[in-house]
């Protein structure tokens, strides 16, 4: 496998985990804001505030936090299968630096 080969597959799976990070804290940080307004409008209509919305933007949390656990075992999984048919990547040559204990 060439170098420049190498390091475009290498650039483009680092590009790949940026934007799978971005969209996961996207979603950790809109989806309970969603949630509780979604609650908030329900408190005004029922009177109840703020009982909705805390309940309604704890789901959106605990149902996002699931979510990204989920998407993440799935993820590793996938890796795992695939190691053993991935060639090993080469590291660049140079000063090799010893093991500190």
């Amino acid at each position: 496998m060439s170098p420049l080969l190498f390091d475009l597959r290498a650039r483009q799976d680092l590009n790949r985990g940026f934007s799978d990070a971005l969209g996961r804290g996207i979603d950790l940080a809109l989806t309970p804001v969603v949630f509780g307004l979604v609650g908030w409008l329900i408190d005004r209509v029922a009177g109840t505030s703020p009982w909705f919305t805390i309940g309604v933007a704890t789901v959106g949390v605990v149902g996002t936090a699931v979510k990204i656990k989920l998407g993440y075992d799935k993820q590793m999984s996938a890796y795992d299968g695939d190691a053993a048919t991935r060639p090993r990547q080469v590291r660049p040559s140079g000063p090799q630096r010893e093991a500190r204990s």
